[in-house]
């Protein structure tokens, strides 16, 4: 086809248009049919192999049928001719009888019995007996002939003779009878030549080789008159010719794979000799010129044909040993190689002889030897010497060349010497004295290996010229010691006069010094040689201990080598080890740092003992005998101090030799612990001192005396506090024992627990650095890993501490604060969002600003100030942080007075506080913390008291502190005033605490001093801190940064700086409640009106009452489903809505009309349609309410109205009391009456789900926009508008059973007032999910639109929510 369209593709362009297409249409057409064709073909070729099959088994079964019918026609035919005339014979009736009768058949033809039947076997004693015959024969017949020699190996057994040549052949011979003339006859030929190396364990001659040579040798027995020489002639001749081809294919092969050039055949003659050249210098390229050449030949001896090989050696062996002789002149082994090593092992042991020979030339004594295994010439360098330590030199087997060979020392050191010794053996002897030094040293770096050293050669020096430590013998070592790096021991190393193979070594003690600031090299200080008896001293380091007359004790090993004259045998390792050398480095690594530091301590005029041995002999110590005194610690602590202490060490520890331990021994511990480790019967108490002494420092220097020092003087100064303690723990009341424990004291540090279950602690230690106690607070026990209330306060506690240390005054405080500063911490102080106008500003809730250990300052979102004041016995006093604690009528900058604060604090006062509560609602003006109705009976119930000095650890009431009339002036708020304006009236209680000179100040000590002492300050002026132990300094709002460490940044002015000037002690903070009980037989209290300034008089609380105040619990008087998730405390919630009530009064004032009200706290106003008040709850104080009242009587129900002030008082003026929720409250008010009323039944809908339960979802009027709502503005932001459109946000969520998560969306929606239409804001969404919930949000708005079009005046807001609120279904398996 490809040739036919070829084709056609040259005549079709010189035809017609139309005879090209009938061409083509033929090609097509034929082509097609062939195509045809071939698919026809391939489909039946997949089936071929059946058509195969089919056609074998028709041809089987027609071979059959023919077999058959030419098997009938050959019957046929030999039935028709060949047996026409066939008989069969007469039946064998005799044979058939004797068969049946006897069993056998003995007329059987004679002929076929002869052939078919073997006639019967020798016998085994014949056929043995015919053999020992024919052994007869052949011992006659071998004493008879001539027998060359080497076939005496002979056996004659079995009627044979067996000839065996070693290592030739072995031919095994008979005779045929006992007639001398009768030839040999060999019956077997066994070549035994074999090449076990290159042979591969094939036979080395052929069958038929071995068939010639077997019909050869027979032809000679045959034919010769002294057969057996013949054969034995013929046959030798044949093994040796074999043997050297052998030798030589092993030559060859030698050369070949492994020797190389280091061997040559220089002649090979088949049959005759094989000539070997070793040791070829020439060849070696180690030398020019002429050169031996030693040879070896292998060859037959032609004069006597009979002997084996021999071996000759050019130039001759030389007359060393026997043995080697021996084996290098035979070969009878069959290898070249063996023979070879044979050869050049004799003439190394030559070689080795001939070096030995100069070393004993120069040293008489040399105790050199020489291997003969390997030729190995062993040569001591220095004695005692181990076998490592020898110097080794081989001789090359393949060159002949010297190779030396000592551990450890450098190759190319190595290649040097072998060099030099085969170019001149006698240069041997210069270089062992070169080795003989360097292994000197290395045994010194040996020795040293395991200790804490750096060995070197040089040492760089600055003053090397002038200082005998440049001037050391050639040979020396500078051994560094690494923890005491500006030490080392230098080594010399001599000659011994006479000894080639000895040295003496001397030791030197050099100090370095570095100078400050200086990196160059240090400068030698000291070069002192040691004693030269320092052998003795390291036999004699460990003294035997004392032994009792007349007894008997088994002496160490080197104790009986000392007393016998005779040297004990070591081997050569053990000798290579310098004793003395480790000796002096152990020793000075010891004892160095003692001595350092015995120098310290004499230079700085502490008494000790000096360094002492301790145990057997094993350890070091210094005792010092007096420590100095320590400054700022009375005498008295001091003696009692120093007549405790029983003992103070100084060791080293670990194996560093840089860690000091001082362990100091005490008796007489002024205080007992309740831990396990001091409930030991030892009266004793040891103090273990650690110190790590710098890597800078030398050990033992200056640094650890001045850390020793400094940590007894905090045992010094901690052991005063523990004395002043102990004195007072007699006089301590009995509910402080149960308060507080003594959990560890070990004159480091002081562990107090404390609490009801003395799961609080309190650690206090004197801080060196700082010079100051340190304190640090935790928790143990169950409550191990939580926080400690008090650290709130640390750092006040701290610095009260370290005004006057005294450890009852600091559990006192912990006992009046821990209550208080529990229920503090539980108020919130994260920051938050959104509480403000301005959204993306965080304020922070509360902040809790500790001022002094009984003062706590509390801001309240940086607008509000809460006052409290710790006081015992379970009380606190709590007043408004606004007001100036010196002037009632000025208020601190940037903080707010809290109405009502008195009122509402008042109401959580307890019964046994009734008459006070009603002192204060009485005399709200004017304001006093003390009234002379309770002075009364105070003084009736105090007086008793006066009389008894010495009660209690409090100090006496006999006077006041005579601080109080030195350095604090009178001031208002120091005494019951009435009020700003009449400070000094005559009528005031202040005339009548006046009235009363002596028991006044004595009454005020009382109540405010408690058991602070005289001194205790009162009071601060102004500009100063609020209290010493403040961390917050008074300054102004505009220094704010950075004024309150580890606190959150809040946004405004620093709370702790509004405050000019305050102080912390002041005695109209203290509680006014004495010890004494109160009457309870009071009025119940009565409303009076509220004065601005009456929050600064303290309002005294009990801990637990504090506690309810502070801790987070559901908004009372409110049913529990309105109120919100968010839980916070009584006093949140009164200072939150305090914060709406304020935030009110400014919206007002630009929305709406303000109403002037004649309550106090009472705001009013009204909008177009509604009259609004606003004040708190007069019940608790702690929620704002709105009271509602219609303008006129409209559609408005009072069902509405409740729903209205409902959702007010829960959603919009509770928690978390945002501004803008305020704010777009307010401007809901403002809408139109139909609007406004539609929005309440949302929120109706919101408060009380339950009432519609057909509906398929929850609603919540958003006031703010909620983060996840559309991105119409930031999050918080109003989101009521109210335009000629309003525009406000609903918060969807579906209602599902409680074990599934519940579904919630935000729907933006847009009344428009002009048409009445309720749709969804159209906002672009972000979330493919949301954009699909809100298309269903807006068809069902539309729907419901366009089914119910809106009339005049009416609003379809409620309407169209409930509508959506019925039928919205979101797609299954996605959220919105």
């Amino acid at each position: 086809s490809f040739y036919t369209l070829n084709s056609l593709s040259c005549r079709l362009p010189r035809k017609t248009d139309m005879e090209r297409k009938i061409e083509i249409v033929q090609f097509a057409s034929r082509t097609r049919q062939l195509f045809v064709r071939l698919l026809a073909l391939v489909k039946w070729a997949s089936n071929a192999g059946k058509v195969e099959k089919c056609a074998m088994i028709s041809s089987f079964l027609d071979q059959q049928a023919f077999l058959f019918v030419d098997t009938a026609d050959r019957l046929a035919s030999l039935a028709r001719d060949a047996l026409v005339h066939a008989r069969l014979p007469s039946f064998a009736i005799p044979f058939a009888i004797d068969v049946l009768t006897t069993g056998s058949y003995p007329r059987l033809p004679t002929c076929i019995r002869d052939k078919i039947i073997p006639p019967d076997p020798i016998m085994k004693q014949e056929k043995q007996t015919t053999l020992n015959q024919l052994n007869q024969i052949l011992r006659h017949r071998l004493v008879t002939t001539d027998l060359p020699p080497q076939l005496a190996n002979l056996t004659v057994a079995n009627g044979r003779v067996k000839f065996r040549v070693e290592g030739e052949f072995e031919a095994t011979l008979t005779v045929m009878g006992d007639d001398p003339d009768i030839p040999w006859r060999l019956l077997k030929l066994e070549i035994l030549v074999e090449d076990k190396e290159t042979g591969d364990g094939r036979a080395l001659v052929h069958t038929l080789q071995v068939n010639f040579i077997h019909e050869l040798v027979q032809s000679r027995l045959f034919a010769d008159e002294k057969p057996l020489q013949d054969m034995y002639s013929c046959l030798h001749s044949f093994c040796l010719s074999l043997q050297l081809e052998v030798l030589h294919s092993q030559a060859l092969m030698l050369i070949r794979e492994r020797w190389g050039d280091l061997v040559q055949v220089e002649r090979y003659i088949p049959a005759k000799c094989l000539t070997l050249s070793v040791w070829n210098q020439q060849v070696l390229g180690r030398k020019t010129g002429t050169a031996s050449v030693h040879k070896v030949t292998i060859k037959i001896d032609e004069a006597d044909g009979s002997k084996p090989l021999q071996i000759s050696h050019e130039p001759p062996l030389p007359a060393c040993e026997s043995k080697l002789m021996e084996r290098a002149m035979k070969i009878s082994h069959l290898s070249v190689e063996k023979l070879l090593i044979d050869s050049v092992h004799a003439r190394s042991h030559q070689k080795l002889l001939e070096l030995k020979a100069i070393l004993k030339a120069h040293n008489v004594n040399d105790s050199s030897f020489i291997e003969s295994a390997l030729p190995t010439l062993v040569i001591p360098i220095l004695e005692p010497c181990g076998r490592s330590e020898c110097l080794h030199i081989f001789v090359d087997l393949h060159s002949g060349m010297f190779q030396p060979m000592l551990y450890a020392l450098d190759q190319s050191m190595l290649d040097d010497i072998e060099k030099s010794i085969n170019d001149d053996m006698k240069r041997i002897i210069s270089w062992l004295q070169q080795l003989k030094f360097w292994l000197g040293k290395q045994r010194c770096r040996q020795s040293v290996k395991h200790l804490p050293t750096v060995c070197s050669d040089t040492l760089n020096l600055a003053n090397a010229s002038s200082h005998p430590a440049g001037s050391l013998s050639k040979h020396h070592l500078f051994i560094k010691l690494t923890r005491l790096p500006q030490y080392y021991i230098v080594v010399e190393m001599f000659d011994v006069p006479g000894c080639p193979t000895k040295l003496e070594y001397r030791y030197h003690f050099l100090s370095v010094a570095q100078l400050e600031g200086d990196d160059g090299p240090p400068s030698a200080q000291l070069l002192q040689q040691f004693k030269p008896n320092v052998d003795e001293l390291v036999l004699d380091a460990i003294p035997s201990k004392g032994v009792r007359p007349g007894t008997k004790r088994k002496l160490s090993g080197e104790q009986a080598a000392a007393i016998e004259p005779k040297k004990p045998k070591r081997s050569g390792e053990m000798c290579a080890f310098n004793k003395v050398l480790a000796h002096l480095v152990a020793m000075c690594d010891t004892n160095m740092p003692l001595i350092g530091l015995r120098c310290e301590l004499s230079n700085m005029g502490i008494p000790h003992q000096g360094v002492q041995v301790e145990g057997d002999c094993c350890s070091h110590a210094i005792r010092i005998l007096k420590i100095p005194r320590c400054k700022g610690v009375s005498e008295e602590t001091q003696r009692a101090l120093e007549c405790s202490l029983l003992d103070c060490t100084f060791r080293l520890q670990g194996r560093n030799n840089r860690t000091w331990v001082a362990e100091l021994v005490f008796c007489n511990c002024p205080l007992g612990s309740t831990s396990s480790k001091d409930q030991g019967g030892t009266s004793t108490r040891h103090v273990y001192l650690t110190y790590e002494n710098p890597l800078s420092e030398p050990v033992g220097g200056r640094k650890v005396v001045e850390m020793f020092l400094s940590d007894w003087n905090s045992i010094s100064q901690l052991y005063e506090c523990v004395l002043e303690y102990t004195r007072c723990l007699p006089d301590v009341p009995s509910y402080m024992s149960i308060f507080s424990e003594v959990r560890l004291y070990n004159y480091r540090k002081l562990v107090l627990c404390y609490g009801s279950t003395k799961c609080s602690s309190v650690t206090i230690q004197w801080n060196s650095a700082n010079q100051r106690f340190h304190l640090s607070l935790g928790t143990v026990g169950p409550n191990s890993g939580c926080s400690n209330c008090h650290n709130i306060i640390l750092h006040q506690l701290q610095e009260m501490f370290n005004k006057m240390p005294t450890v009852v005054q600091l559990l006192q405080i912990l006992a009046d604060t821990q209550a208080p500063l529990n229920a503090i911490n539980k108020l919130p102080t994260v920051p938050m969002l959104g509480l403000t106008q301005r959204t993306n500003t965080a304020y922070q809730c509360f902040s809790i600003l500790p001022q002094s250990p009984m003062h706590i300052r509390l801001a309240f979102r940086n607008m509000y100030c809460i006052d409290i004041y710790c006081r015992s016995r379970g009380v606190v006093a709590i007043r408004d942080g606004a007001y100036s604690l010196f002037d009632n009528t000025k208020i601190v900058e940037g903080f707010y007075p809290a109405p009502g604060l008195k009122t509402f604090l008042s109401m959580f006062m307890d019964s046994s506080q009734d008459a006070r509560r009603r002192s204060v609602n009485e005399d709200d003006n004017p304001p006093s913390p003390v009234g002379m109705d309770l002075l009364d009976p105070l003084a009736s119930q105090i007086q008793p008291q006066l009389q008894q000095p010495g009660a209690g650890i409090y100090p006496a009431l006999t006077s006041p502190p005579s601080a109080y009339h030195q350095n604090i002036a009178p001031s208002p708020s120091m005494m019951p005033t009435p009020s700003p304006g009449t400070i000094h009236a005559v009528s005031s209680p202040s005339g009548a605490m006046r009235a009363h000179p002596p028991f006044a100040p004595i009454l005020f000590f009382l109540i405010f001093g408690h058991f602070y002492g005289p001194n205790f300050q009162l009071c601060q002026p102004h500009g100063k801190s609020l209290d010493p132990s403040s961390p917050y300094p008074m300054v102004s709002p505009g220094q704010r940064a950075g004024t309150w460490p580890g606190s959150p940044q809040v946004s405004g002015p620093s709370p702790g700086a509004r405050i000019p000037g305050m102080s912390p002690g002041n005695p109209s903070l203290h509680s006014p409640i004495p010890d004494y009980q109160l009457p309870t037989n009071m009025p119940p209290p009565r409303k009076l009106p509220q004065r601005s300034w009456a929050a600064s008089i303290p309002t005294v609380l009990t801990h637990s009452a504090l506690n309810v105040l502070l801790l987070p619990s559901p908004t009372p008087c409110l049913v529990p489903g309105l109120a919100g998730s968010y839980l916070c405390s009584p006093l949140e919630r009164f200072l939150g809505s305090v914060i709406m009530r304020r935030h009110l009064q400014r919206i007002i004032q630009q929305e709406a009309n303000v109403i002037s009200a004649n309550e106090p706290g009472v705001i009013m106003f009204k909008t177009d349609v509604l009259k609004c008040r606003v004040a708190l709850n007069p019940k608790n104080y702690q929620t704002l309410q709105l009271k509602v009242t219609p303008e006129n009587a409209g559609p408005w129900t009072q069902e509405e109205l409740q729903f209205l002030e409902t959702f007010f008082e829960t959603r919009v003026a509770g928690p978390p009391f945002k501004y803008n929720t305020l704010n777009a409250f307010t401007k809901l008010l403002g809408a139109p009456t139909h609007i406004l009323r539609d929005c309440v039944r949302i929120m109706k809908l919101e408060l009380f789900p339950d009432q519609a339960a057909q509906l398929k979802w929850n609603v919540q009027f958003c006031l703010t926009i909620p983060p996840s709502a559309p991105p119409i503005a930031p999050p918080g932001t109003i989101a009521v508008v109210l335009k000629s459109k309003m525009l406000f946000f609903l918060q969807l969520t579906q209602r599902l059973p409680p074990a599934q998560e519940p579904l919630s969306i935000i729907v933006p929606i847009v009344y428009d007032m002009a048409t009445g239409l309720t749709q969804q804001a159209d906002i672009p969404r972000q979330h493919s999910s949301s954009g699909a919930a809100a298309l269903m949000v807006s068809s069902i708005l539309k729907r419901f639109n366009d089914m119910h079009p809106p009339r005049q005046g009416e609003c379809t807001i409620f309407a169209s929510v409930h509508e959506l609120m019925a039928n919205l279904t979101l797609p299954p398996g996605g959220r919105p």
